[in-house]
């Protein structure tokens, strides 16, 4: 069985979530403390959000960029909470195998080099390698509930990620907090992101709960209404 699903997210009145540029409007650790009352066992991030905020700042260059191809997953250890990064050929570069207490375990495509899934193990790194040329998150996110033994999963990505996720069915619901400011700039990412153009309606949602916190800071959790 694969695992709940939740969007946790924090924007701007226009979605917008450079949380530097509204670090002045929020209020301070509200993102955490609602984020864990929504009680993941494991969260997950793109690539682009885990080199900004959690991986060493130069890449990994692998000495031979042979292609993994199928891999088995490879369980590290197994823990009480878990850190996924989604990085399809194997850019990042870890210190270790946690994040803040977190078992840290990477997804990547099959595209990933030899040389980067050996770092991986000589780290204590878990992996999981699913699909031929990008990542096939159907099949990630149920094998973390195989292998891991994930059953919440808080999706806290950039918003081309959670589009893949919201495009694929496996959100289930919303956690989203809108902080008193507006972004207004152009091109900045949005919650949701790169969902393919031929889709003409919005993804439904059901409203659960509204909440507002200090600092005026509005949280709204909705249910994603299946077809």
């Amino acid at each position: 069985m694969r695992p709940h699903v939740i969007c946790h997210m924090l924007s701007s009145v226009d979605g917008r979530i450079d949380g530097a540029a509204l670090r002045e409007v929020t209020g301070k650790g509200e993102y955490e403390a609602l984020g864990a009352k929504l009680n993941g066992d494991a969260w997950i991030c793109g690539r682009v959000t885990m080199q900004q905020h959690f991986a060493e700042s130069e890449p990994f260059v692998p000495v031979s960029n042979l292609p993994a191809g199928r891999q088995s997953v490879h369980v590290a250890r197994h823990a009480a909470s878990y850190a996924i990064s989604v990085d399809t050929t194997g850019k990042l570069q870890w210190p270790g195998s946690d994040l803040d207490g977190d078992h840290l375990i990477s997804i990547s495509s099959e595209r990933v080099s030899e040389d980067y899934l050996s770092r991986l193990r000589e780290k204590g790194i878990s992996y999981i390698v699913t699909g031929a040329t990008s990542v096939d998150l159907k099949r990630a996110v149920s094998l973390l509930g195989e292998h891991f033994g994930v059953r919440r999963l808080l999706l806290e990505g950039g918003g081309h990620i959670n589009g893949a996720f919201l495009e694929e069915g496996l959100i289930d619901e919303v956690s989203l907090l809108i902080v008193p400011g507006i972004d207004g700039r152009h091109e900045i990412a949005t919650v949701f992101d790169g969902v393919s153009p031929a889709r003409k309606t919005a993804f439904p949602l059901e409203l659960k709960s509204v909440e507002r916190r200090e600092s005026d800071v509005l949280w709204l959790r909705y249910e994603v209404l299946r077809p």
